[in-house]
């Protein structure tokens, strides 16, 4: 075996055995799934846009090296959505920019899901984690494959800052729409409700202050049946104390736990294994719920327990459509010569203002969404703008 060659495999064993060692207080399908997401994302397969990049080679010259430096640099623009999100993207040939970025929280317990169109040439989707300055950092987490523009991504435990960085073939004039939507990743725990029950949230006082509300109160009558929001083991069915008739349910898969109190009838048994929809017990008002309607109180921890509202709304409506028409390729503007126009961090009237454009200054629209066009001045300033 070559020096190269045992140097690597050497490796390989060398860090799967500290990662094995590293989970073995873990759930073993835990482990391995984790190991499998390491190799996947250290050692694995070049994504779509890498192996388009290798096949091009050194014969594309000084145009790779500014493609890939317009893929750097489209971290730099900062710009921020909230999903749902659409926005349709001219992609020119001008290499500078070839490469967009959406900026955006994924809150827990929510699927994302990122689909787009193209014509005129290949689009390459890829999505990363960012660090607190909103800097990408690893390998992508998620990808557009070339045939099939569609991806999804679930945060593990708390809220994910992410970015999504689309990219157009090199020398191509592509028009691309991408469109970005959350859902929920659990099924709602009580049957027939959705998130219109929830009439206590996290953080309410209780006792006089003394204490804070660790979940969310969903009202129901009396009986309504409660489900498994996942697949996953009951490790603790109580009775006493402020809960009550109390059920735990452990999610292997995200590694977190769900805790139903106030319970009137509890269906399941220490150490049994559910799947989601199964009826673990009714709604009642037992515990310290005695003298209140009857409902359910609906924890998650996950190294502490945090607020469970966004894993109990509904899912994200479709994203409306832009009002605006974009020319093919960048769209050379003017901002017109009456009114207050703003270059935004965000396509949004409330977004954080980056400067006041002046009248009659031109822009170049690289994109429009909503009622605002994405665009770039002859500063280098990326924002979003709206001319009404």
């Amino acid at each position: 075996m070559a020096r190269a060659s045992r140097f690597r495999f050497t490796l390989v064993l060398l860090v799967l055995a500290v990662l094995v060692s590293g989970y073995a207080g873990c759930d073993w399908r835990s482990g391995l799934r984790k190991v499998g997401t390491f190799f996947e994302k250290t050692i694995g397969p070049k994504t779509a846009r890498e192996r388009y990049a290798k096949e091009l080679g050194a014969d594309a010259g000084a145009k790779l090296v500014g493609w890939e430096r317009a893929y750097a640099n489209a971290d730099t623009q900062r710009l921020k959505i909230q999903l749902p999100h659409r926005e349709i993207f001219q992609l020119d040939t001008t290499v500078d920019y070839s490469a967009q970025a959406l900026h955006f929280t994924l809150k827990a317990g929510r699927i994302l899901r990122i689909e787009g169109t193209a014509e005129g040439g290949t689009v390459f989707g890829e999505l990363y984690k960012t660090d607190p300055s909103g800097r990408r950092y690893g390998r992508p987490i998620a990808t557009w494959k070339p045939d099939r523009l569609k991806l999804e991504y679930e945060p593990w435990g708390r809220s994910e800052n992410l970015v999504f960085l689309l990219q157009s073939s090199l020398g191509t004039r592509v028009s691309a729409q991408v469109s970005l939507a959350s859902e929920a990743a659990l099924l709602f725990p009580v049957a027939g409700k959705d998130e219109t029950a929830i009439k206590s949230f996290w953080g309410a006082s209780r006792d006089g202050g003394r204490r804070s509300h660790k979940g969310n109160d969903i009202f129901a009558d009396k009986g309504t049946p409660l489900l498994a929001v996942a697949d996953g083991r009951i490790f603790k069915v109580a009775n006493g104390g402020l809960g009550g008739k109390t059920v735990w349910l452990y999610d292997n898969e995200r590694e977190q736990s769900y805790y139903y109190a106030h319970l009137d009838e509890q269906w399941v048994r220490r150490g049994q294994y559910v799947q989601r929809g199964d009826s673990l017990g009714t709604v009642g008002n037992t515990g310290n719920a005695r003298t209140t309607p009857p409902h359910l109180h609906f924890g998650v921890y996950a190294d502490g327990p945090y607020d469970p509202y966004s894993l109990l709304q509904r899912d994200d409506p479709l994203p409306p459509g832009p009002i605006y028409d974009l020319e093919p390729g960048q769209s050379s503007k003017r901002v017109p010569l009456s009114g207050n126009h703003y270059l935004r961090e965000s396509p949004e009237r409330k977004g954080t203002v980056l400067r006041q454009l002046n009248n009659g200054e031109p822009v170049t629209a690289l994109a429009v969404t909503g009622k605002f066009y994405r665009v770039v001045t002859g500063r280098g300033e990326f924002g979003y703008v709206n001319f009404d």
